[in-house]
This record gives structure tokens, C-alpha cells and sequence, in this order.
């Protein structure tokens, strides 16, 4: 809703821009000393679906659209669940929740390696990997104009983190490799997330239940039965960490993050949440300067300048065309009348005259 109060769409931009700083900040200073986590980070991941569940759960029941006289909120909301889900249904949105898992768990270890503003900025030049994902699995078209901005993007992120003093990579090559895989099962959720869409008529919180509730037992097994390697103690229970606020503010954070994301959607457009997320990044790297050993200079804010212009490119690219504007009355009787005339001014013959031509009669 391109079209909706300024105010409206400023206030959840910056919504947005607030929950994913402090989600970035967060998992910075939320590590050990010694590095990893003093906290399960499955665990963490686990509680925050659980509060996302009840959350959807709250809004399904609530939803005005399926309530009827004969029966109450939770029968009527039990029934929409019957006619919406199937097996086929659930199987696909797990698979959706099994790549948000790995994703989750994957960014965390990312920022062991790398400062806040570095990962935000990748998230944001990294269209290109996600383009040709989508193009590769769904046939998806793409501009020249959209391809040039996506290679823009990349240029940008090569400024930003190449150190010509040095000749290297502000970071390990396995940082960059991680940020790139990370970009990949965000493309393969976009697509999962197309996919769905297209083929299943599911209601969002129908939806979002059935993906959180995957989300939970996923982190669960995770927790119980496979190695976390962001934990820097491999006896750690599921509730230990928490009575440290940076932990729960770690699960709050990643609970209300799709929230946010939902507000910029419902109230605000794409072209929003793209400005929120290239503010994001440019606070963020603000930030890792200042507190996380992030080396600044000159061509690193150039890159950044370039990365977030060749977003803003890239989004107006993807915007339709304008539709043409309405004909005034006067006009379409100017154009009536024109087409009526011929060349020259002289008057078209009407049916009757041309017959009468054929015939050899004169004409008045």
C-alpha cells in the first residue's frame, strides 16, 4: 500500500530498523569471552517459535473472517484448520521451517566470524545469489537494468571489504563462504515460500502455526541430539543462559523480528522495508566501528554508498510501469471527430455516398 499515511509507513519502517539492529547487536555481545555462546542457541531459537506460535495462534482465533453466529471463535478457527491443511500442505511448510532452522543456527556462527554491519550489508548485496536461485528453480525473468544493479551491489561489497593496504578480505574467505550459504537458503525459502502461495490456499497465521510449530520441534531434536558448535560448553541444558537479559533479549528480538517485517508489509511497501534494511546496515557498521573492530575508512563508506544505491536501483527497476493516464471527455470527442475527417480536413464518405458512386448516381 504504496499509497498509505507517511506517518504510518516512517513508523514501521523504523520498527523494523530498531528490532533488526538490535537482533544484530545482540548476537555480537551476547557471545563468551571466549568465544561461542553461554547459552543454547537452539534453545533460544525453540522458545522464541514458541512465542511466535501462541502469537499466531491468538491472531487465528481472533480472525473476524471465519466467525459464525452457530458456533464460537476457537470451533470455527479448529474448522478452518481441518479445510485448509493437509498432509501434502504440512509436509511442504516443514520443509520451509527445516531451512529457516539451519538458517538461524548458521547466522549465529556467522557472528563469531564477522561484525554486525559486515553481515548486514552482504544480506543486502547479495540479491545476485538469490536472483539466480529463483531464476535457476522457478524460471523467474529479471531485468537488464535489475541484473546490472544486482552487479552493482556486488562491486559495492568488494569495496567495502577488500583492503588495498593489506591486498586481502577484512575477514577469513570460510566468513564469506558461511554469509554466501546463508544467502542460498534464504533464496530456497523464497522459493519454498513461492511455492506455497501458488499451490495451496493457506490463510497466513494458518500458515505461520503449522511453520512455528515445525520450528519448535526441529530446534528441539537439534538440541537433544545433534552438536551445536555456537555453544562453548557442550553440556549446557536447555534453560541455561536465560538468566542473563542478553539471552532473553535474544529471544524476544527474534520473536518480534517477523512481526516488524509483517507491520512493513501491511503498512508500508517493499520499497520501505528495502530503505529500512540499507539504515540497518548502515547503523550497524556505525556501530561495529565504534565497538566491534570494525576498521573504517573512506572506501569502506564509499562501498557502502554504492551497495545501498544499487539496492534502491534495484528496487525501482523492479517497480511496473506507471498506467497511462485517463483521456479527458474532450479529448476522446476531439479524437471521435478526427477520425471521422480526412486528410486535409476534407469529409469522409459516408456508407450511403459511397453506394451511390457505385451505382453512377451523383452524389450531393
Amino acid at each position: 500500500m504504496s499509497d498509505g499515511d507517511p506517518r504510518t509507513k516512517a513508523l514501521a519502517a523504523l520498527g523494523l530498523v530498531c528490532v533488526s539492529s538490535t537482533v544484530g547487536i545482540l548476537y555480537k555481545i551476547s557471545q563468551a569471552t571466549s568465544g561461542g555462546f553461554k547459552y543454547s542457541t537452539t534453545s533460544a531459537i525453540a522458545i522464541a517459535e514458541m512465542v511466535k506460535f501462541g502469537m499466531s495462534t491468538f491472531f487465528h482465533i481472533g480472525d473476524a473472517s471465519h466467525h459464525t453466529d452457530s458456533e464460537g471463535k476457537v470451533p470455527s478457527a479448529i474448522g478452518v484448520l481441518r479445510s485448509q491443511l493437509s498432509m501434502s500442505a504440512i509436509g511442504h511448510i516443514w520443509c520451509l521451517a527445516g531451512l529457516y532452522t539451519m538458517n538461524n543456527q548458521l547466522s549465529f556462527y556467522v557472528y563469531m566470524l564477522a561484525d554486525p554491519g559486515t553481515i548486514f550489508l552482504f544480506k543486502a548485496a547479495s540479491t545476485m545469489i538469490v536472483a539466480s536461485i529463483q531464476c535457476f528453480c522457478l524460471g523467474k525473468q529479471f531485468s537488464g537494468e535489475q541484473w546490472k544493479a544486482m552487479g552493482l551491489q556486488a562491486v559495492g561489497m568488494v569495496i567495502v571489504q577488500y583492503n588495498p593496504c593489506k591486498s586481502e578480505a577484512r575477514y577469513n574467505p570460510a566468513a564469506y563462504l558461511l554469509m554466501s550459504l546463508s544467502a542460498v537458503l534464504t533464496a530456497l525459502c523464497a522459493v519454498r515460500n513461492e511455492y506455497l502461495v501458488k499451490n495451496y490456499k493457506i490463510g497466513l497465521n494458518v500458515q505461520n502455526m503449522v511453520l512455528y510449530s515445525g520450528g519448535i520441534w526441529m530446534n528441539i531434536f537439534a538440541f537433544m541430539f545433534l552438536p551445536n558448535p555456537n555453544s562453548t560448553q557442550a553440556g549446557l541444558g536447555f534453560f541455561d543462559g536465560f538468566n542473563n537479559p542478553l539471552a532473553i533479549g535474544v529471544v524476544f528480538a527474534n520473536a518480534m523480528i517477523g512481526l516488524a517485517i509483517t507491520a512493513v508489509y501491511k503498512y508500508a511497501d517493499a520499497v520501505t522495508k528495502c530503505i529500512a534494511s540499507d539504515v540497518t546496515a548502515v547503523v550497524l557498521c556505525i556501530v561495529s566501528t565504534f565497538f566491534f573492530e570494525l576498521a573504517s575508512s573512506v572506501t569502506m563508506w564509499c562501498g557502502v554508498l554504492v551497495v545501498c544505491f544499487a539496492v534502491h536501483f534495484y528496487t525501482s527497476a523492479s517497480m511496473p510501469a506507471p498506467p497511462a493516464p485517463a483521456q479527458p471527455p474532450k479529448a476522446r470527442e476531439l479524437d471521435l471527430k478526427q477520425a471521422t475527417e480526412g486528410s486535409e480536413g476534407s469529409v469522409v464518405d459516408t456508407p450511403e455516398q459511397e453506394e451511390a458512386q457505385l451505382l453512377g448516381k451523383p452524389t450531393k
